[in-house]
């Protein structure tokens, strides 16, 4: 099937109250999991690319190869950057084909160093302006990612999470098409149980009129996520739990190919080294941790429903 945007997916997910699942994928066995997955589960899926990528793959290799994916996929399916930093990777991206994007205007290039509101809004600006121009999504981002208690203080949390009215005054100044909020999740694995804000979230929500996209997925309890999907979170981002499977299935694999390499020194035997044995269990996994977040999101079932498809 042709790539669709994510404005396309997360509109029907809007009216029919689900969340659509946005993974990461880093190589073939990453991109080949999520489409499978989604596949399986008649699933709209989003599958995305970080800007920090592009310093282990190129990214037309990377692009060209999800592409060919989706074009053979039964599903509607965007290709999206996942945190652009600049304009400037945001045009390469347009240019790729991408058929959505995330400004993060939140920070600098460095991805440390905040930018002020105003300097989000000219960056997210330029962003918007060039990215519709081809018919492209915009995700835009307000607030700051982190762990309640943990990366950010039960005093700062309040400055630090996304404020509904300025939140409502981004999407008019920047004309953002998503919009990635701070509600108390984080990039990576959580130092235990997170703390979601829903209370904030509800006031965004009441205050914004496009579709909210949690950051952070991976380690949320599904009640806490299933809740976030109930007050207007259309987007949910996975990549952490991809990885942990990744790393799960890879040690079995390899325990077990010592073991057969023992058994063949024994026998006086030659050790065979097939990297297959070690990248399908490893694929595998990847494929069961998305269809996990799949029907956790309520997406399964809902790809018939999308017009075209």
């Amino acid at each position: 099937m042709p790539l669709v945007t994510t404005k396309e997916l997360l509109s029907h997910a809007d009216a029919e109250g689900y969340a659509v699942g946005a993974f990461n994928a880093i190589n073939m066995e990453s991109a080949q999991a999520i489409i499978q997955a989604a596949e399986e589960e008649n699933s709209p899926v989003i599958i995305q690319v970080t800007q920090t990528t592009l310093a282990y793959t190129e990214p037309e290799e990377l692009a060209a190869l999800i592409f060919a994916l989706v074009e053979k996929a039964e599903i509607p399916a965007a290709a999206h950057l996942d945190h652009g930093r600049t304009f400037e990777t945001i045009v390469q991206f347009l240019r790729l084909g991408f058929t959505s994007v995330m400004m993060d205007g939140s920070l600098q290039a460095d991805g440390k160093t905040p930018r002020t509101y105003e300097e989000n809004v000219e960056v997210t600006k330029l962003a918007v302006r060039a990215a519709h121009s081809v018919g492209v999504t915009v995700e835009g981002e307000l607030g700051r990612l982190g762990q309640i208690g943990s990366e950010i203080s039960d005093a700062e949390a309040e400055h630090s999470l996304t404020d509904p009215d300025m939140a409502a005054k981004f999407v008019e100044e920047t004309g953002v098409d998503t919009l990635a909020v701070s509600i108390g999740t984080t990039h990576g694995l959580y130092k235990g149980a997170p703390t979601i804000v829903h209370d904030r979230l509800r006031l965004i929500d009441d205050r914004v009129r496009i579709p909210l996209v949690m950051h952070g997925g991976t380690g949320v309890p599904d009640d806490a996520v299933k809740e976030a999907i109930q007050l207007g979170i259309r987007k949910v981002n996975i990549d952490t739990q991809i990885r942990v499977a990744f790393y799960a299935a890879i040690g079995d694999a390899l325990r077990l190919a010592e073991k057969e390499h023992a058994q063949a020194d024994a026998a006086g035997a030659v050790r065979k080294y097939d990297v297959r044995k070690l990248m399908k269990p490893a694929r595998d996994a990847m494929r069961d941790a998305v269809r996990d977040r799949i029907r956790v999101f309520g997406s399964s079932g809902k790809a018939s429903g999308i017009t075209g498809f």
